[in-house]
Parts: structure tokens; sequence; C-alpha cells
């Protein structure tokens, strides 16, 4: 069998993983994206054989796993995005018309006086979607299966994560039963958070969101790539704008550190970390009144939407990780537990014909919901020794921006996942 170098691996692995990049954002398919050496089997027979000789082994196997996965899966990807962006479905509510399912809730979004009506028809068009989705994942674990792995080895950081989804899901039961949601349209309005509109920028754009951050030194030295920005529909788009900026920041911080396999992290924690840490800043008072500059007397009422806005979304990730396990038990596991799974986290009955379809489920989504968990307990320790306006403390910035550089690579234990699920409920509990 041929003996590989593995820094040269490495670098060869980086480049690939740049190049998919480049092409998801071009629209190129993948099919030849990949060296002839990363498809060679016996590539990953070397790997395997080297685990207990190398210690980069496990990760660069890791890295090439998920690399070809992205690329023998890409002609599906490509055939669900077109079912959901370009094929139109017949609709009568609140409008006669022919819209793909991308507008349906792009206008439920929007139209907050018709949202219900068009998630109806979202629901009623969404089935040859959902159906395609559970193909996606058929030939997902597949894909793994003649590899000799699963799909969990390189997509899921750790093993207490689905059981701390559930925990969370109870955990937060009273606070999430106050919101009263029993159906999509009371989800996505608690979520978009449209009455706490004091303050924004007048537009969303990268600069905005960045300058919503208060200091320069998150960005200093980096080479911060375009991060996605979502259409303003209220406060919960300004946090998740503050949210992929906090992944940008992390991708530019370990863009050039080596081997590239452990500068970044394959499941996307590290990541997903950052990005929730950002993302939650407009719970704080200090961020409404210094970078908002709200009023003191809305602040309050301001901090109770917003908060409400987190709990939805974090129980909503809580959902696709479990979720996710039901496609990897199949079509009957799904038909027999969404309904039940679905009513205890979201507040009301997912039906099968449109699971996957309405809230998705992509390979790393695990990690959304561990990064938030982490991050509550990062924000915790960054308070209490920096103050709540810690974001704004050069000494802090620079604090974190030191941890891009030496990632913890140890995974999140039950400890640390339940500890972050107490420091989220915590700060939950006084701002609800």
């Amino acid at each position: 069998m041929r003996e590989l170098e593995p820094v040269s691996f490495d670098r060869t692995l980086r480049a690939a993983a740049l190049e998919l990049e480049r092409r998801a954002k071009t629209g190129e398919a993948l099919n030849d994206a990949l060296p002839p050496q990363l498809l060679d089997a016996e590539t990953l027979h070397w790997l395997r054989e080297s685990r207990t000789k190398d210690p980069l082994a496990a990760a660069l196997e890791r890295w090439l796993l998920r690399l070809r996965e992205q690329v023998e899966l890409d002609p599906q990807r490509r055939e669900l995005g077109r079912a959901y962006r370009v094929e139109r479905h017949e609709i009568s509510e609140p409008e006669g018309a022919l819209l793909p399912l991308t507008a349906m809730l792009a206008l439920s979004l929007a139209r907050r006086r018709e949202r219900a009506a068009y998630l109806r028809s979202f629901f009623a068009c969404a089935a040859a979607v959902a159906d395609r989705v559970r193909r996606l994942w058929e030939e997902r674990l597949m894909f793994a299966e003649r590899l000799g792995t699963s799909l969990d080895s390189f997509e899921v950081a750790s093993a207490a994560l689905e059981p701390a989804a559930l925990a969370f899901v109870e955990a937060s039961r009273g606070a999430f039963e106050s919101l009263e949601v029993q159906g999509p349209e009371r989800l996505v309005t608690s979520a978009l958070a449209e009455s706490a509109d004091e303050g924004w920028p007048a537009r969303l754009t990268a600069r905005t969101t960045l300058d919503l951050l208060g200091d320069r030194t998150w960005v200093h030295g980096l080479r911060l790539r375009p991060f996605p920005l979502p259409t303003a529909h209220g406060a919960g788009s300004f946090s998740l704008a503050l949210n992929n900026a906090g992944r940008a920041i992390s991708d530019a911080g370990n863009a050039l550190r080596s081997p590239f396999v452990l500068a970044t992290d394959v499941f996307d924690l590290h990541r997903n970390r950052l990005g929730a840490l950002l993302g939650m800043l407009p719970l704080s008072a200090s961020f409404a009144t210094r970078q908002l500059g709200v009023s003191p007397s809305r602040v309050r009422d301001q901090q109770r939407t917003l908060a409400r806005a987190a709990l939805v979304e974090l129980r909503v990730a809580a959902f696709r990780v479990r979720l996710r396990g039901l496609f990897a038990l199949g079509p009957k596991a799904i038909a027999n537990e969404l309904p039940e799974l679905s009513h205890g986290a979201l507040g009301f009955e997912l039906p099968a014909s449109v699971a996957g379809a309405f809230i998705r489920v992509r390979p790393r989504d695990s990690q959304r919901f561990a990064g938030a968990l982490l991050a509550s307990s990062r924000h915790e320790t960054l308070v209490n020794e920096y103050d709540e306006d810690w974001f704004r403390n050069p000494r802090a910035i620079s604090e974190l921006r030191a941890e891009l550089d030496q990632p913890d690579p140890s995974e999140p234990d039950d400890l640390a996942l339940s500890t972050g699920a107490a420091a989220f409920l915590a700060r939950l509990g006084a701002l609800l």
C-alpha cells in the first residue's frame, strides 16, 4: 500500500475544502472537485492503519469523509435545492398564485397578517420535497455504510448531544409554554422578535452588523470573508446576522493556521460557539443601551421579546438534533415518533409530510445547539471577569481571539452541555 505524508495530505485537504467552498458560492457542480488521491480506497485504508501511529490520522480521516460526502451527495442536494427554489406550486391562500416553496416562506416572514395562510400553503405543498429529504438521508446513510463508518463520526461532535437536547427541551418547558406557541405562525413570529424594533440600523449589511460589536478589535488583522445576511424582518434577523459574523470571525481566525485538520474543526463546533456568543449579545441590557441606544423605559420590554426569540431558536436547534436521530432510523420512525417529538419541542405536531422541509436538518446542525450551550457558559465567565459590556472590552476580545488560535480539542461532554443549559436558562429567567 502506498505511504502518504500527513503534512502534505493535510495541505491537499485544505485545498480541496477551499475548492468546494468556492464552487458552493458559484453554484458549480462538485463531481470533479476532488483530486484522485482523495477518492482512492487505499487512501482511506492508509489513514485507518495509521490511527495508532500518527496523531493526525483521525482528524485527516474525518475531513476526508466530510469532503467525500459533500461531493458524492452533491447531485441530490442540487436537485433538492431546485425543488425548493424553482418548482412552483399552485396555492389558493392568501392569494391564488404559482409559487416555489422558498417564496412561500419568504412571504410568510415578510407579511405578518398573511403569515398563517402562507405557512398553511407551504405545509400543503411540501410533501414532495420532504420525500426528497428522506431519500437524501437514506443515501447519506448508505454512503457512510459503504465506507465502513457512520455519519455521526464526522458530523456530530459528541454522543452527549442528543440526551442534552432532550434534557433541554424538558428543562425549558415551563418558559416555552408561557409563549403559548400552538402552531407554526406563532413559532415564526416569536423567533422574528418584530416588536423589539428600537435602535437597529436602517439597513442590515455586513458593515452595520460588525459596527454593532462596538470595537474593531474583533476583526483587526483578519481577512473576513463575506458572511450570509438575512433579510431584515425583525430583531431576530440582526441576531442571526451577528451569529453569522461570529462564525466568519472564527473562520478568518483559523484560516492560515496549520495543520488544517486541527485548525479547522470538522464539526463546526468552535465557529458555532463564537457565532452563538455574538448572536445572543442583544439579550444584554448593556448592548441595548450602548449599541442600540434603546431608551431606559424600553430596555426591559425589548429584552423580554429577544429572550423569547432566543428560547424558540434554541428549542428548534434541540429539535433538529433529535430529528436527525429520526432520519437515521428511517421513515417508519419519522412517521411514528415525529408527532410527539415535535409537539414536545415546538408546541404543535409537525406532520411527517413536511419532515425536514419546514425545519431542515443539515449535516452539522447539531453543533448549532451545542455551540449555543457552550456560548452561554462562556458569556457567564466573561461577565464575571469583564462585566456585562465585555464585548466592548479589548482585553476580553483579545482573549476570545486567542482562543481561535488554540481551540479546545475536547468534545463537549454531559457536564459541559448541562452547565451551558443551566447558564442559558438562568439568563433567560432573569429576562422573561
